[in-house]
């Protein structure tokens, strides 16, 4: 670009020069002067012709390099953004598997009471989120209400270890919306990925005991859950619903 203003210039320069020439020498036959002065007035008038010429390409090119100059600033400026949000997602997905990890050690520790009888499942709990279910079945095949199944669930809850597992849930999703947030230079599809990297990382009856809760318990983080955008987005996007009783 900056070689096409120069050649411009030179044509220019060839051009004034050589008209200047073709003008004198050969249309008005004046022959070539040895004073000094007229030399002096041919450079004054090429220097008339040229300059503004010349000023104006000068000015292009200041321009021309001013835009270059903030265009390879603009691309510095995104590469440090880019780098600053790859540096948070990292931060953030360190803590983020982290809290996954504890949600499910705290599933693997779960304790539920039924009746007059402990049971237990300090390595597995899927049968204690069965037994949840089909007593919930139960309640339903005798007209029982949602007020009926919240109050079986309270009591089976003494130790709050369901309202634990749903808040250690409810903090996960929360995280992944405050810290993903479009303020922080996040979009909807980072948020996105994760809180469906969360729904497919968790165990299934996990997943299945936190829906209990967001159709029965009125917990904030329930209430939370029920009320979140992205959360419901990707739900529906898997196919699960929180109204399955």
């Amino acid at each position: 670009m900056i070689n096409r203003y120069v050649a411009a210039a030179a044509a220019m320069f060839i051009v004034v020069f050589t008209s200047y020439i073709a003008q004198f020498y050969f249309l008005l036959d004046y022959s070539f002067s040895e004073d000094t002065a007229v030399w002096g007035q041919l450079g004054d008038y090429v220097g008339g012709l040229l300059n503004p010429i010349l000023s104006f390409i000068a000015l292009v090119l200041l321009i021309k390099s001013l835009s270059l100059q903030n265009e390879a600033n603009e691309g510095l400026r995104s590469e440090l953004k880019r780098n600053e949000k790859s540096e948070k997602l990292r931060s953030f997905e360190a803590l983020f598997f982290g809290m996954i990890n504890s949600q499910k050690e705290l599933f693997d520790a779960l304790k539920v009471e039924f009746g007059q009888h402990d049971t237990e499942f300090t390595k597995c709990s899927i049968e204690a989120v069965m037994e949840i279910e089909d007593e919930i079945e139960r309640i339903r095949d005798t007209n029982g209400s949602n007020e009926d199944v919240r109050k079986f669930l309270e009591k089976i809850d003494s130790k709050e270890k369901i309202f634990g597992l749903t808040r250690s849930f409810y903090i996960i999703v929360k995280m992944i919306s405050d810290k993903l947030s479009d303020s922080h230079g996040f979009d909807y599809e980072d948020r996105r990925s994760h809180i469906l990297t969360l729904v497919n990382f968790t165990d299934f009856s996990l997943l299945r005991l936190i829906m209990i809760s967001l159709q029965f318990m009125e917990y904030h983080s329930t209430e939370y859950l029920r009320e979140n955008k992205d959360f419901n987005e990707v739900l529906k996007e898997v196919g699960i619903d929180y109204n399955l009783y």
